[in-house]
């Protein structure tokens, strides 16, 4: 599936438990073989929820939080509940989906600044946690492909961040727009990133760098609506089912 271009593999293991190593998630996620962003594990929850979701980078890591591919996950589970709020939890807590249409709304929660700031080499990033931690940079324009490639990956490794970092560089178009392209922990460069998204939009609107609190931000892949309520972003967007198929177990041999 893929909501906003950034892709995932999705098992579904509510009825069968799936068991996947770091290498088998390497292996699947290489876009040699089947591909992804990210590779998520949906299970049972024992009721605490409607389900659980784990989440994978493509280096095999484990990531708190996923908001495209929450998006994705709520799609799945409203297939059996159309008409209701659906609870996901994740290692980082439990959001709440709602269905409009082809579109659905997930409260991601309240996100918080983790540190102020961090300067490298003259870029000044905004550090905000939203169950994953965020990089964020505000640009008068957009950054070239060479700078983009060289500073992303130095600040996602730097030691000012033990877990690391996901890292946006942002450009405000206007006050409902803002272009981000991201780069991803554990994932390097993707075409969009849903919490990157709502960092993006939690630091322009609490740092009063645009005057409203809705901002669509909008990535290589696609857009992403984002909307401040009580402290916590609400992230409204679309998905979409690529392929369903099975795996062989021989594989991963």
């Amino acid at each position: 599936m893929n909501a906003a271009g950034n892709d995932f593999i999705i098992f579904d293991a509510r009825k069968k438990n799936i068991s996947l190593t770091s290498e088998n998630i390497k292996k699947i996620s290489d876009r040699k073989n089947i591909g992804c962003d990210q590779l998520i594990i949906i299970k049972d929850d024992q009721n605490k929820s409607d389900c659980f979701m784990e989440i994978y980078n493509c280096d095999g890591s484990k990531s708190g939080s996923c908001g495209n591919a929450t998006r994705c996950v709520a799609s799945i589970i409203f297939l059996d509940n159309p008409n209701k709020i659906i609870k996901i939890r994740t290692s980082s807590g439990i959001v709440e989906c709602k269905k409009n249409d082809q579109l659905i709304s997930v409260n991601m929660g309240k996100p918080f600044y983790s540190n102020k700031n961090f300067i490298f080499d003259n870029y000044n990033f905004f550090c905000i946690d939203i169950g994953n931690p965020h990089a964020v940079c505000f640009l008068k324009d957009n950054i070239d492909n060479s700078s983009f490639y060289e500073i992303g990956p130095k600040v996602e490794n730097n030691s000012y961040f033990p877990h690391k970092t996901n890292v946006e560089f942002a450009k405000i178009i206007n006050d409902n727009l803002i272009e981000v392209r991201v780069w991803e922990r554990g994932a390097k460069e993707t075409l969009a990133c849903g919490s990157g998204a709502c960092a993006v939009a939690y630091v322009a609107i609490t740092q009063k760098y645009i005057n409203s609190n809705k901002v669509t931000t909008k990535f290589k892949g696609g857009e992403i609506h984002l909307e401040l309520i009580d402290n916590s972003i609400i992230m409204t967007g679309g998905y979409q089912k690529i392929f369903e198929g099975i795996v062989d177990e021989n594989f991963f041999n």
